[in-house]
Order: C-alpha cells, then structure tokens, then sequence
C-alpha cells in the first residue's frame, strides 16, 4: 500500500487487491474465506484461544490451506488439522489494514 502511494507509476495497486481477494476465498483449494462471518461461503468453526475449543469467533482470521505433496493446496474441516483452522491474531490486523487499504484506493 504505501509503495503505490508513494510511488505509483512504479507500483501497481493490484497485489494488495489479489491478497484481499484471497483471504476472501479467491484460492485454488476452495472458495471459503479465511474469515469467519465474511464472504458468501465462510468457515463456521476454528480453534480459538486454545486448541481444546472448537468453536466460532466472528471476524476471526484463521491460517488458511496445507501445501500437501505433489504441490496440491487443501484445506479440510477437521478438528485434528489445527494447523489449517486456528485464528491468528497477526492474520487479523493484516486483514484489516487491507481492507482499509483498499478501501482508501478504490474510493480515490
């Protein structure tokens, strides 16, 4: 974002767009968002604040799909697969910086 403020004749303002649209659920291994409660198809559980709850959290942000041998992106609704249903906490100040960011590009 501020590379394209800055300097916008050398920086395009599509990556951050494409990096919002992934979260959203624009991903080659499903069309559900990262988000919980945002997006036409997003994830109804996650783990929260420990891996013992299984349970929803509205706007959370979790860490997303498994690169899985031979390079295939999955992402599977399973309560043992942690590493793919946990909100992070870092995922969603990204997440909202983002949305702000393209908020502040798309109205100008």
């Amino acid at each position: 974002y501020y590379l394209h403020k800055h300097l916008p004749a050398l920086f395009d303002a599509e990556p951050l767009l494409s990096v919002l649209n992934y979260v959203l659920g624009c991903h080659p291994a499903s069309n559900e968002s990262f988000v919980t409660g945002v997006g036409a198809n997003s994830l109804p559980i996650a783990f929260g604040f420990n891996r013992a709850d299984w349970s929803y959290i509205p706007g959370g942000i979790f860490s997303g799909c498994s690169l899985i041998k031979p390079d295939l992106m999955e992402l599977k609704e399973s309560p043992f697969l942690w590493y793919q249903r946990e909100y992070v906490i870092g995922g969603a100040g990204a997440f909202v910086f983002n949305v702000l960011s393209a908020r502040k590009l798309l109205a100008a």
